[in-house]
């Protein structure tokens, strides 16, 4: 018996090891199926498009402090020149107006990229996946459930083709941003850089352990709607038939704890999400306010670069939970490239004819 617990134990532990690790096999099955021009292209538009933003941030951020030293010295000088002010904004308007303008452009690009990396892929998994399976041997369809092989084909080609590239898309744009918000507070307030390092091996083990918990939450929320939506759709569809029998009050009831029990694994999901943003985020707003406040008082740094700094810091926290839900939902999404990933190495029989 003891052999027998301990081998349970063994078992349990390394199925705990395997969900705390990502599938980047998959990942690289993925990326790898878009090609050399493609993931060169989505990697620059991403990187560029967060450069623009972050460059739009902060010539706010200097355009208001030059228009409030501008404004003290008008005050000091009992001067009210309206050109000097004009004269003094125009470059920053012209530096705005421009920025702006290739942000949109960047984000046109990389939404292309995005999308086109998608089709691609999608394009060149089912082409592969088609030609597997026509030329798969015939023990293959004796030994694979039908089901099984249609599954690789609908809903595992629909989430690769609809589901991955959003999701790449909003994690790549969150952890982006999150990466720019850090660089941006340690730019404004160097004294962050110091409480850096312990703050992001903190992030690194909450993010191991909730990562785990967040995709079985959300697993278990996608797995309690659908009975509900399964017996409203019967309950409509045979409404007649209930209400011969005077069954109302049964499937009302039945009704009721399909609801409760999707409500509990939505209500678990949001509490997770809500005490990740909230218990990171006060951490970073705390750490960054003490910083700003400590330069702005000893080293005289401008006004308009600790807000910025501050404003950053107040989204770290959106970013963050962003980043780490992202990461859950891809983990579950690639499973469907590791399926079909799995059914591509089938062996085919010897065919010297055209498909």
């Amino acid at each position: 018996e003891e052999v027998t617990e301990s081998d349970d134990e063994d078992n349990l532990s390394s199925v705990l090891h395997q969900r705390a690790k990502m599938p980047w096999r998959a990942c690289g099955k993925y990326l790898s199926a878009a090609g050399i021009l493609l993931l060169p292209l989505l990697v620059l538009s991403q990187l560029l498009k967060h450069t623009v933003m972050v460059a739009i941030d902060y010539c706010l951020a200097c355009w208001t402090s030059d228009a409030i030293s501008v404004k003290m010295e008008l005050k000091l000088k009992n001067c009210s020149d309206c050109e000097v002010c004009n004269t003094s904004h125009s470059p920053y308007s012209k530096v705005f107006s421009i920025l702006c303008c290739l942000g949109i452009v960047l984000c046109l690009v990389t939404s292309i990229a995005v999308e086109w990396t998608g089709l691609k892929v999608t394009k060149k998994l089912h082409s592969s996946l088609l030609n597997k399976i026509i030329l798969a041997p015939m023990r293959f369809f004796e030994t694979t459930p039908l089901g099984s092989i249609l599954n690789r084909f609908s809903a595992d080609c629909n989430t690769i083709d609809q589901h991955i590239p959003a999701t790449l898309e909003c994690l790549s744009r969150s952890t982006l941003l999150c990466v720019s918000a850090l660089a941006v507070i340690s730019y404004v307030t160097p004294m962050f850089l110091i409480a850096l390092v312990p703050l992001a091996i903190m992030c690194y083990f909450i993010q191991k352990y909730f990562r785990v918990a967040s995709r079985d939450l959300q697993q278990l929320d996608d797995s309690t709607q659908l009975p509900l939506l399964s017996h409203f759709s019967e309950t409509v569809e045979g409404l007649t038939t209930i209400r011969a029998f005077r069954y109302e009050a049964k499937f009302r009831q039945k009704l009721l704890e399909y609801t409760d029990s999707n409500n509990i694994a939505s209500l678990f999901l949001t509490a997770a999400n809500r005490w990740l943003e909230e218990y990171i985020g006060a951490c970073v707003v705390l750490i960054a306010a003490v910083t700003s406040i400590t330069s702005c008082l000893y080293s005289k740094l401008s006004s308009g670069l600790v807000g910025l700094g501050l404003t950053y810091a107040l989204m770290v926290s959106n970013y963050l939970n962003w980043m780490v839900r992202n990461l859950a939902d891809m983990e579950i999404q690639l499973g469907a490239v590791k399926r079909i990933n799995g059914l591509l190495k089938t062996e085919a029989e010897n065919y010297e004819g055209l498909l």
